[in-house]
């Protein structure tokens, strides 16, 4: 039984949600990067950019949002309160 409060468990579902909706931008992204990018024209060096960033992108989403998910089922199943101080520097806001 999770003893984590409403409001904690809405923030993280929050996050959750736009962690989600950000790696279905970075998915979306690179579908049309490809979609742009024939085969033939993702070996040049334009191409190439977009195509590796558009991977990074994807990649960086998933890792993240596997990351939220994993916080949030810790808190939702187990109880386990997130540290607020590792989001915040996760997020690049530590003070």
């Amino acid at each position: 039984m999770s003893s984590a409060s409403p409001d904690l468990k809405a923030v993280w579902f929050q996050r959750l949600t736009d962690a989600k909706l950000r790696l279905e931008f970075a998915r979306a992204y690179l579908k049309e990067v490809m979609a742009d990018s024939p085969v033939r024209q993702i070996d040049n060096s334009d191409g190439h950019y977009a195509y590796q960033k558009a991977i990074r992108s994807e990649s960086s989403a998933l890792r993240e949002y596997a990351r939220v998910l994993r916080i949030f089922t810790e808190l939702t199943v187990h109880g386990v309160i997130p540290d607020e101080a590792a989001w915040l520097k996760s997020r690049g806001k530590a003070e």
